[in-house]
């Protein structure tokens, strides 16, 4: 994965880019955005937000440490007319496979670094099948449970990842099937 990042040398403004290897924890914006939807705190709080005539705002900042990255995202409410009137609601920050939620950075960051007040991600490497089957069937259980429940949002949420993580089983699936001259792992079949 690469993480592109802008920075000033005296005074000049520069772009750096962090490779970091394919077996590091890092994961991406679009993958952490997914994680943020699917924790039910996170998206209750955000919801609270989503009111009528109000537009919601996000940006992500991305903060190298180290070996790792920390994740910032502002959560902005505008109101429809006003577009220069922006007002910090929550920010969100994650690092590593823990995610947070404040009313401003000093909170999030306290609750990220606090293990009661933060949630623990769950990160699929979707290239290893392993762990793609053993999602399949988290999600076919996730699922169940929304049925059982009635929640047709739920229900919906849980399809699409089922979907989602079968299509990617599938590519795998035909993926090996190429490497191995048309033969199948005996897992995977």
């Amino acid at each position: 994965m690469h993480t592109a990042f802008g920075y000033y040398e005296n005074g000049v403004p520069k772009i750096g880019l962090y490779k970091f290897t394919a077996d590091s924890s890092i994961i991406g914006i679009s993958q952490l955005n997914s994680l943020i939807e699917e924790d039910e705190t996170i998206s209750a709080e955000l919801e609270s937000l989503n009111v009528s005539g109000v537009k919601m705002v996000k940006d992500v900042i991305i903060v190298p440490i180290g070996n790792t990255v920390l994740y910032v995202e502002p959560i902005y409410q505008v109101r429809a007319n006003e577009l220069e009137a922006q007002v910090l609601k929550k920010v969100i920050v994650a690092s590593g496979n823990k995610v947070a939620i404040g009313d401003n950075l000093e909170i999030a960051m306290e609750n990220l670094l606090s293990d009661k007040n933060s949630v623990k991600l769950e990160y699929v490497d979707m290239e290893d099948i392993d762990q793609v089957i053993d999602s399949v069937i988290e999600a076919n259980g996730n699922l169940k449970d929304s049925i059982n429940s009635g929640d047709l949002e739920m229900i919906g949420k849980d399809l699409s990842t089922l979907e989602a993580l079968l299509e990617q089983l599938e590519i795998l699936r035909n993926q090996e099937m190429k490497n191995n001259g048309g033969r199948v792992n005996e897992s995977i079949k």
